[in-house]
């Protein structure tokens, strides 16, 4: 006699069909978690506000916000002069008006620093990268400067959140 194995066709199409169903599955998910709008834990640290203070005088505001595409800001910048060809620190603030916001370009983050450029009023193609220490402050360090030139880095300090204007209190 001829031994012949059973098959089971119904548990081959059972188990085939389970499997499709999971790759289903697990790419709508991975589709959907795409989308939402969670920063990643680094970047957190990098959102709000953060100002450069120099002799009393607001020199620097930089804004970053969590978007589905990363981080994005604005930068807003006072008239000031570096020493960049002494010890590059900063000698006098020229002008204490802010100018307007000027957008933030190819913003990345690598652990506690993230980098970016901005073309500033001058057509100035400027590079920055910013470095989280302690307690909500940062070091702007300017960089790829003309070589012979240098800039200190200037601290910054996150700001706390700002209550909208006009703002009710009514829930004490």
């Amino acid at each position: 006699m001829i031994s012949r194995k059973k098959t089971y066709p119904s548990v081959t199409k059972y188990l085939h069909r389970c499997a499709v169903f999971a790759l289903i599955c697990a790419a709508s998910w991975s589709l959907s978690a795409y989308s939402f709008p969670v920063a990643h834990p680094f970047d957190r640290q990098f959102v709000g506000t953060w100002k450069a203070i120099h002799d009393g005088k607001t020199i620097i505001v930089l804004q970053l916000r969590s978007t589905n595409a990363g981080l994005s800001g604005t930068i807003r910048l006072a008239g000031f002069q570096l020493d960049l060809e002494g010890d590059g620190s900063v000698l006098v603030v020229t002008d204490e008006r802010l100018d307007s916001p000027i957008g933030l370009r190819n913003i990345k983050v690598e652990g506690k620093i993230l980098s970016f450029d901005f073309v500033d009023n001058d057509g100035d193609n400027d590079k920055f990268q910013m470095e989280v220490t302690a307690g909500g402050s940062a070091k702007l360090m300017w960089i790829d400067l003309p070589k012979g030139m240098k800039a200190q880095p200037i601290v910054v300090t996150q700001q706390p959140d700002e209550a909208p204007k006009g703002a009710s209190s009514a829930l004490r």
